[in-house]
């Protein structure tokens, strides 16, 4: 597609990857943190952009497990064999959405004295979180399963 920038990440290991076709290269993408205890933990900060998409590749689905927090609104997608996630999905309106954990970005050089302040996101309701993820997060998921689980459960 004319103009759009295809960037890649992954977990540690590479179990998951990803190719997130964006409209603006990956230098431009906004890089935001949340005040969130889970991310501040993490030192995670992210970026989307609600005109892109992404694809997504598990390799192993065994070694990954969704984690949720707070209002349980959200997965945190996380290979288990190296503890990286690379992004974190929702559900809204039956599609699903993704914020990229922009630390996952093949060769993103991050300046966090440039980023701005963390976001006030721990009080907001479901709504106001979901509100909010339909305005930034990438909107055109689809995640892929090179290897079924044995155990329909992990995931």
């Amino acid at each position: 597609m004319a103009g759009m920038h295809e960037i890649g990440g992954r977990c540690h290991c590479g179990n998951i990857e990803y190719l997130f076709i964006s409209p603006i290269s990956k230098v431009e993408l906004p890089v935001r943190t949340c005040d969130c205890s889970f991310c501040q933990m993490q030192g995670a900060c992210y970026t989307s952009h609600p005109q892109g998409r992404l694809r997504v590749r598990v390799h192993d689905r065994q070694q990954t497990s969704r984690y949720q927090f707070g209002t349980e609104s959200a997965d945190v997608l996380l290979c288990t064999k190296c503890g990286v996630f690379p992004l974190i999905v929702g559900d809204i309106d039956g599609e699903q959405y993704a914020v990229l954990n922009a630390n996952s970005i093949n060769g993103l050089q991050i300046d966090r004295a440039a980023i701005p302040s963390a976001l006030q996101l721990e009080n907001q309701s479901v709504e106001e979180r979901i509100a909010r993820w339909k305005k930034a997060w990438i909107p055109k998921v689809t995640i892929d399963y090179l290897q079924k689980s044995v155990n329909p459960a992990i995931l």
